[in-house]
């Protein structure tokens, strides 16, 4: 039975496929002599990089997780006694620009993070779909054996995922 968790967050396939169309146009430009290949490969890479967080509960360990095209990076951490898990909604901004015309956008997205130490906590997912972030969260629950504090809500309540009390 594995003792790690890695959750990371979903890509569209068609970002997926051109990506995979453009790196392999990289390729073939870079060894047509032009460096405009690298540039397009840059892109390609941009296009498939996926952040995630993984957690290696036998040696106690958590890492943010960059992934492009399945392959991870990301420095390992030492994990603290986590106390509990927490879901709650935020407001993700955005800068969208166009020539002279500038606008700041923002929407709704879930995190999940990790307490410890009474008020520190640890960022380990983000979602724009509340079932997505839930799920997640009761995954990592189950395996940490901890109770989730669904803060979505004005009013906070506690989900008990493990049988302990």
């Amino acid at each position: 039975m594995s003792h790690n968790i890695r959750h990371l967050q979903p890509v569209a396939k068609v970002k997926i496929i051109f990506a995979i169309l453009l790196s392999l146009l990289s390729v073939y430009l870079f060894f047509e002599g032009t460096l405009f290949g690298l540039i397009l490969l840059g892109a390609a890479l941009k296009l498939s990089l996926r952040e995630g967080f993984e957690l290696d509960l036998e040696k106690k360990r958590y890492r943010n997780v960059y992934s492009i095209f399945e392959v991870n990076f990301g420095l390992w951490k030492n994990l603290p006694e986590i106390e509990y898990l927490s879901v709650f909604k935020t407001i993700k901004n955005s800068r969208a620009r166009v020539i002279a015309a500038e606008a700041n956008l923002g929407f709704e997205v879930f995190k999940i993070n990790l307490f410890y130490n009474r008020n520190q906590h640890i960022e380990a997912y983000v979602s724009d779909d509340v079932d997505d972030a839930f799920k997640v969260a009761n995954h990592i629950a189950i395996f940490m054996e901890l109770d989730i504090l669904n803060a979505t809500t004005p009013e906070k309540e506690w989900i008990n995922v493990t049988s302990r009390s």
